[in-house]
């Protein structure tokens, strides 16, 4: 009897601990031998602290969390894909199993697995995929019928699960892409989706609504073009147009008014109104107050710190607001006879023949005979004689220890601490110390050393020269070459061009009517030879091809895929390694 009390409790236990602890404890013991005398006792039997540590892991392993395995183990996020760079693509993997094929005249029909391809020409031309086949167990193979055929050159129809299409060419179209469905009959179309849809009668009317309001209206007679969303509208009728992205709008009737306002609510509005014919232009920006009003050759600005008054193109006015932010200025321009500019930091006079300026630290007289000019509060200098037809000119800056002297035309130099040069008509010589040093001799050669190569020039013709790991070569108009670490590129105009890179040791060689290109892939390199416009040839690591006249006729084998061209029309034959066993 003990034993049987023990089981109750073990269940009154299991009933408060659900279905799935009940399932996960062991079977209670078959009760003692008939015959046997078992001792009763009336008081309840409490489980010990084995069976509860049992009970305990049995919850524990029938709560775990499970994850289900993916319905796809190859499916991959298409910018996953690029990161990472597979190699996986989409689409049906190729067909499984022995090829029967049987050509009966005009008829020809090959077999393989899910696949068949029927031609009868110039009749039928038929590819079919997904048909009924042990093989459609096998992964990547098509569960559901796929077939497309071309019926007597002028009815093409497509059947399978997302895409289904009958096309009479060029007179009806009927195309269902999922919930996509597509009908034209001549210059009409309609087109059906969920919660859009377009009308069309080319080229008189164009009509389609979006889902969220969208939309779009064109017709040709009517001079019309309009298409609206939530985040903007656009529409001309004749002469009258609209655009408004969100709340900022444009309007018109051209070429006669223009007006714009963004709408803004933040304290940053602003808009415009333009009137040409009658020469008008108003323009007001809320952020700076500013207004800009223009009537004819009349233009008046004004703003918090200043105001314009301007008479173009003879009479500059403008006059500062010290009241509301701006400083005490004035400047007043009346073109050609005179300039005069006053502010608290800067005095300017001009006149025919003299410029006279003046600031807190420098000084500029200019004149036709003589100029002087200071900065920086005379650590610079300039002085000119004659400087409309230059004589003499003497530079001086004391704190970067730069003097510079010229008598023109005979003799100038330059004297610092970064370098000497100094020229005369038919010889110079420029260097920077430590750096690079140049000398050119007339008419217009020039030859360069620096601490990271040399250059030779006879200017306009020869360019030779070499900096680092880089060099080049240049005799115009005909011979171009630029080398460096990366790539080289070769011209000789106009029957040479080559072009080669260093990082996956790709050239792409252009000569007379040939085309070579190649580059380094995994395994080995793909390269390929065009004797345009007649043959082309190339090999890769898995394969090779050729062509005739562009796939007038060709073959290529890439693995275990082949492909024949007859006619530029592609023809997938299976695997080369099951054609092989079967052979």
């Amino acid at each position: 009897m003990k034993r049987v009390v023990l089981s109750v409790s073990t269940a009154l236990v299991l009933v408060a601990s659900g279905p799935v602890a009940w399932a996960q404890l062991p079977p209670t013991p078959p009760p003692p031998p008939t015959g046997r005398k078992v001792q009763q006792s009336n008081e309840p039997h409490q489980p010990t602290p084995e069976e509860e540590e049992e009970l305990h892991n049995a919850y524990q392993r029938a709560s775990e969390p499970e994850i289900a395995p993916p319905s796809d183990p190859l499916a991959m996020d298409p910018d996953q894909r690029k990161e990472i760079g597979s190699s996986y693509q989409e689409g049906p993997a190729s067909p499984e199993g022995p090829l029967h094929s049987g050509f009966h005249f005009p008829y020809w029909e090959e077999r393989r697995g899910d696949y068949r391809l029927r031609v009868a020409p110039p009749l039928m031309l038929e590819h079919t995929r997904g048909l009924q086949d042990p093989t459609q167990g096998l992964y990547g193979i098509p569960k559901h019928e796929d077939t497309e055929g071309l019926y007597g050159l002028l009815y093409y129809r497509r059947r399978s699960l997302d895409l289904d299409m009958d096309v009479v060419f060029p007179a009806f179209w009927r195309v269902r892409d999922r919930d996509n469905h597509v009908t034209v009959v001549g210059p009409v179309m309609h087109r059906e989706a969920p919660g859009e849809n377009d009308n069309w009668v080319a080229p008189l009317f164009f009509q389609g609504s979006r889902k969220e309001g969208g939309g779009y209206f064109h017709s040709l007679p009517l001079l019309t073009t309009s298409h609206w969303s939530k985040e903007g509208a656009f529409t001309l009728v004749g002469p009258f147009f609209y655009d408004r992205t969100k709340a900022d709008v444009d309007m018109g009737i051209a070429p006669l008014w223009f007006h714009g306002d963004n709408g803004s609510v933040d304290g940053n509005r602003r808009s415009y109104t333009l009137l040409p014919e009658f020469l008008f232009y108003h323009s007001w920006h809320e952020i700076d107050a500013q207004s800009t009003t223009v009537v004819g050759p009349v233009i008046v600005q004004s703003n918090e710190k200043r105001s314009v008054f301007d008479v173009a193109p003879l009479f500059f006015q403008i006059t500062g607001k010290p009241e509301t932010g701006g400083v005490p200025e004035s400047h007043t321009t009346l073109f050609p006879l005179f300039h005069w500019g006053t502010s608290p930091d800067e005095k300017l006079r001009i006149f025919p023949g003299f410029l006279y300026r003046e600031t807190k630290d420098a000084y500029t007289l200019l004149t036709p005979f003589y100029s002087n000019a200071q900065t920086r509060s005379g650590s610079t200098s300039l002085t000119a004689v004659g400087p409309i037809l230059p004589l003499y000119w003497n530079y001086t800056d004391r704190d970067l220890g730069v003097h510079a002297q010229a008598f023109a035309p005979f003799f100038y130099y330059s004297d610092s601490p970064a370098g000497h040069d100094w020229l005369t008509p038919v010889v110079g010589h420029f260097e920077s110390y430590g750096l690079s040093s140049t000398w050119w001799l007339a008419p217009t050669f020039t030859f360069n050393t620096n601490t990271h190569g040399w250059e030779d020039d006879l200017h306009p013709l020869i360019y030779i020269g070499r900096n680092d790991d880089s060099s080049h070569t240049v005799v115009a108009p005909v011979f171009w070459d630029f080398a460096n670490p990366k790539g080289r590129t070769t011209i000789g105009f106009p029957i040479y061009w080559r072009f080669a890179e260093g990082n996956n040791e790709s050239v792409a060689q252009v000569a007379v009517n040939t085309l070579y290109l190649q580059k380094h892939v995994a395994g080995g390199n793909d390269w390929s030879f065009h004797f345009l416009p007649l043959f082309s040839y190339g090999e890769d690591p898995t394969g090779y091809f050729w062509n005739f006249l562009f796939g007038l006729a060709g073959y290529s084998r890439h693995g275990t895929s082949n492909q024949t061209r007859v006619f530029w029309i592609p023809f997938n034959g299976g695997t080369q390694q099951q054609t092989a066993l079967e052979k």
